[in-house]
């Protein structure tokens, strides 16, 4: 098993370890892939989970919409692709998603055990009662996504659980990873998930486990993968190119209501005040004025501000989080 402190080593890890040294070039549905099989891996600091890797690109503002639109339990195509275009273009039926994980997860779901269940509350049901247990498994896959689902079927298989020495660990298992559009936010979202359960359970945090059965990079990113290897291959030492350090741990559970709220009303505004005022009536509500989550509405408004054209706002926006690990590159 590969064993990694954080994410960006882990990232940068996978990304030599399959461009580098294949086991296997393949052509699935006609497009060229470099891949290995069965690769599991580990990271034993969960909260550093974003990659902080040059020429990647990474999204702050999409890995935090991914984040409130699965733990809202939400599978609009609508409201996701605000964020990304890739969920419209992926629906089976033009309106909702199929790999959206939190409405199969945080609500019952009609093609995981007919809908008689929520599996979030099983698992934390399950581990309450029995800590040594090894049945909390959230099942994200069915066996009617083969039938039902022509393009938008779900690449994780199973997220499970387990407490051990009073720390919370977690195991996923995916048919498929994509290691530029994929496993870049899916491992943040993964890790969130463990994190709240920790939380809720109230427990510590341990380590995460992930084995994807096709870890692969398609050939329209190996200009990319070359660019980040050589970039990191010349500047080890560079801030860019390792972590910046583990987030907070969760204050409390997300507020996703008022999240949800707030990125309703800021939709509707046009300009940097108006944003500004609905940051603020958030901010006043409850836990919404702790630090992490007043992160979280700032980095939503951080992208209305960029859709409304008002880049230098939307700069000093996302430069006023608490957390260094959101701020812009060129500024660290």
């Amino acid at each position: 098993m590969l064993e990694f402190n954080n994410f960006t080593e882990c990232y940068l890890g996978l990304l030599e370890k399959v461009y580098t040294s294949p086991e296997y070039i393949s052509k699935p549905r006609g497009m060229k892939v470099k891949e290995s099989l069965g690769c599991t891996f580990k990271i034993k600091n969960p909260r550093d989970r974003i990659p902080y890797v040059p020429h990647r690109n990474f999204s702050m503002e999409y890995m935090i919409a991914e984040l409130l639109w699965y733990i809202s339990a939400d599978n609009s195509t609508e409201w996701i692709s605000n964020y990304s275009s890739f969920w419209r273009k992926i629906s089976d039926d033009g309106s909702t998603a199929n790999s959206a994980y939190g409405a199969r997860i945080f609500k019952p779901h009609d093609r995981i055990a007919g809908g008689e269940l929520t599996q979030w509350d099983f698992i934390k049901k399950e581990l309450e009662e029995d800590s040594d247990s090894r049945r909390a498994v959230i099942h994200i896959r069915s066996p009617w996504d083969s039938l039902k689902a022509k393009l938008d079927v779900p690449c994780t298989l199973t997220l499970q659980f387990f407490i051990r020495e009073n720390k919370l660990h977690m195991i996923t298992n995916m048919r498929s990873s994509d290691l530029i559009l994929g496993i870049a936010y899916d491992i943040p979202a993964f890790t969130f998930f463990q994190e709240m359960l920790a939380l809720e359970l109230g427990v510590e945090l341990g380590e995460y486990i992930h084995t994807s059965n096709s870890l692969h990079i398609y050939e329209r990113h190996f200009e990319m993968v070359e660019k980040i290897l050589l970039q990191d291959s010349r500047a080890q030492s560079d801030l860019f190119c390792i972590s910046r350090g583990a987030m907070e741990g969760l204050p409390s559970l997300p507020p996703t209501k008022q999240l949800y709220l707030l990125e309703k009303e800021i939709r509707n505004c046009k300009s940097p005040i108006t944003i500004s005022e609905c940051l603020d009536e958030f901010i006043s509500f409850g836990v919404c004025g702790e630090p992490y989550w007043i992160d979280w509405g700032k980095i939503l408004c951080a992208h209305r501000l960029g859709k409304l054209g008002y880049k230098s706002e939307k700069k000093r926006m996302i430069n006023s989080t608490n957390f260094v690990g959101y701020h812009t590159l060129e500024d660290r």
